[in-house]
């Protein structure tokens, strides 16, 4: 009963939990080497797929027991430089606590990294992208720029040559009043005279010349009755006569009934007193 309470009992619950964290940490840095592993791979495909020299294999590194006093002192404190920096345990940390520390560290610093090569703006100088602006991925890249600058002067002198090849058989509105332009001025549709702007007066001549005072007066009245306008306005005028007739007309049927009804009734009070009088008799 007392071979539970040893401390050199593997199955004590201190050593128990001892192992799950030696084998989490054993699980954690074998995950991250994997990881490195796999982004060395990544980057020299896509230096071989680019056309570059591919970088060199990161160096191997030795398989050590993480719960090994000896690879604790020699791991302990190395960053993702590959320099090495003496760390010290925090207070109440354990080797297998150490360790799982530094290997989160590692992790994070790899995460941290991984992210800023994603990052379009991340990159440094001179390196070439492989995501774009929209998201993209692009493993060639653009093509390199060459250096060559256009002559500006000799741009210009070809274009001239090709405008004046296109100019033979090309017809554009800017020559319409003749190859070379308009010589005489102005074209036709940009001149207004006083008509356009004061509008068409009627003539005040007859058709043999001499005078009619009356034919403005005509000619005004032609175009009004030739507005449709005027003939709306004609035709609700109309319509309103029409209807105030009617409206006369029903009045004077109600007048008559009415001077019918009261000749019926007058007759009828006439027959009465009629009847009555030959009955008193």
């Amino acid at each position: 009963h007392l071979l539970g309470k040893k401390s050199w009992n593997v199955y004590n619950t201190d050593n128990v939990a001892r192992v799950r964290r030696d084998e989490e940490a054993a699980a954690a840095a074998e995950h991250a080497a994997e990881q490195r592993m796999q982004e060395a791979d990544a980057a020299r495909r896509l230096a071989i797929l680019r056309g570059e020299t591919p970088p060199p294999l990161p160096e191997a590194e030795p398989e050590n027991d993480p719960s090994d006093k000896n690879f604790a002192r020699q791991d302990r404190g190395r960053s993702a430089s590959g320099f090495t920096s003496r760390k010290r345990k925090r207070a109440g940390e354990d080797d297998t606590d150490f360790e799982m520390r530094l290997v989160r560290e590692r992790a994070e610093i790899g995460a941290n990294v991984a992210a800023e090569l994603a990052i379009p703006g991340g990159a440094k100088k001179g390196d070439t992208q492989i995501v774009d602006g929209r998201g993209h991925i692009d493993l060639i890249g653009p093509p390199p720029e060459t250096g060559k600058e256009k002559n500006a002067e000799y741009e210009r002198e070809k274009a001239k040559k090709q405008r004046e090849m296109e100019d033979q058989y090309t017809m554009r509105f800017s020559n319409a009043a003749g190859r070379d332009g308009i010589a005489a001025g102005d074209p036709w549709y940009t001149k207004s005279d006083s008509r356009s702007r004061t509008g068409i007066e009627a003539p005040t001549k007859n058709v043999w010349g001499t005078d009619d005072p009356r034919r403005k007066a005509r000619e005004t009245q032609r175009m009004a009755s030739n507005d449709p306008l005027a003939m709306m306005r004609r035709g609700a005028q109309k319509i309103r006569e029409i209807e105030k007739e009617r409206r006369q007309e029903n009045e004077q049927r109600e007048r008559e009934l009415k001077e019918l009804r009261r000749e019926e009734r007058r007759r009828e009070k006439r027959r009465r007193k009629n009847r009555r009088e030959e009955e008193d008799e």
